[in-house]
């Protein structure tokens, strides 16, 4: 998908919208992986990025986790963000239903590449993009995630506290992976800025190589039964 600017993105996922939402397919959670494609990211960090979450998705306890949501299972799509208009969908809503859709998933990650090395680093423009893609899915989770990573604060100049309620005012919650490389005080502005809704959390990473030991854990908190 070419990037495109939020309210083209927002206007293009609603024709795919389903017609009515008991027409969705149940899900435990619908999740949004939202990798940070800005300038501040190299290719070897993006890759890092990439593997982490496909490795993610081999390790026994995140398996074990995808196994414990059965019969209803999770609905996860990846995106890369940058600036304004230059969110991509690098893997639409995927149903996770056992061992083996997550093992598969993980291998679709490992062959992702890099869509842009965007101008800016838009946090609110990967919330707004990501909050459109849940609105306009396939499913119906009990829980709604966007998951944020990234390197750095926004400095679009978008309008970061509007997306973040507006995604609240839907009943998604926003967690943050802060990627601390070259950020002083990154997981606190990540604390502080990003994250909202219940239950929401930050999960800091100590650089790049540490984005793999980062995202296991988080995704073991979001990839939980339902009632827990």
């Amino acid at each position: 998908m070419r990037g495109i600017g939020s309210r083209s993105f927002c206007a293009l996922v609603a024709l795919a919208a389903p017609a009515h939402a008991q027409g969705k397919t149940p899900v435990v959670i619908e999740l949004v992986l939202a990798l940070d494609s800005s300038a501040s990211v190299d290719a070897r960090e993006f890759d890092l990025q990439n593997e982490g979450i496909a490795l993610a998705f081999r390790d026994p306890e995140v398996l074990q986790a995808v196994d414990n949501l059965k019969p209803f299972g999770a609905a996860i799509a990846v995106v890369q963000w940058g600036g304004a208009g230059e969110t991509q969908v690098v893997l639409p809503f995927t149903h996770i239903e056992n061992v083996r859709d997550a093992k598969a998933f993980g291998f679709r990650v490992s062959l992702v590449r890099r869509w842009m090395r965007a101008s800016s680093t838009s946090i609110a423009a990967g919330i707004t993009d990501a909050h459109a893609l849940i609105e306009s899915n396939a499913y119906d989770g009990q829980r709604k995630v966007i998951d944020v990573s990234g390197d750095g604060p926004d400095n679009s100049g978008n309008d970061l506290e509007g997306a973040r309620k507006a995604a609240l005012a839907s009943g998604i919650t926003i967690n943050g992976l802060s990627i601390e490389a070259e950020e002083a005080g990154l997981h606190t502005y990540y604390l502080d800025h990003v994250i909202i809704g219940a239950d929401s959390f930050a999960e800091p990473a100590q650089g790049f190589e540490d984005f793999a030991r980062a995202i296991r854990e988080k995704l073991l908190r979001e990839l939980r039964p339902l009632g827990s």
